[in-house]
């Protein structure tokens, strides 16, 4: 996967949440589920909705997609950032980080700095280490 938008709060009734968007998440969870790690709970709620298909290693791809997606539904993100219990709502980029890299760049245009303030969205870039025999 590449980039989500993922929104989420302690507080959060994602149910709510859901329930007034058009969007379908990939994943939710609700605060006090077990976690993936084992004897771990979730602190808190949310979703994730896919952004973009891209690979990791494709990042002016998700970078654009993303951008898409907010000039579509930048008034809607905005009015789920607003819902009741939100702490965060966020444009994760999950980009590969090659071994041996010594440098690796990720620019965002003006335009999706722009159209990701305008909906109260914070961006993040999550860095994956990944071997030239990775696929994924």
């Amino acid at each position: 996967m590449s980039c989500i938008l993922r929104i989420s709060g302690e507080s959060l009734d994602v149910d709510a949440l859901l329930s007034e968007v058009p969007f379908v998440p990939h994943r939710k969870w609700k605060k006090g589920e077990a976690r993936v790690f084992k004897d771990q709970v979730q602190l808190d709620s949310g979703a994730n909705f896919l952004v973009s298909e891209a690979d990791m290693d494709e990042f002016p791809r998700q970078e654009s997609d993303a951008t898409d997606f907010l000039e579509l539904n930048g008034d809607l993100v905005a009015k789920m950032a607003m819902f009741p219990g939100v702490k965060e709502l966020v444009f994760d980029f999950g980009v590969s980080l090659r071994a041996g890299s010594v440098a690796q760049f990720c620019r965002l245009s003006p335009r999706l700095i722009q159209l990701a303030a305008s909906a109260r969205i914070g961006l993040e870039i999550s860095h994956y280490a990944v071997s030239d025999n990775d696929e994924s």
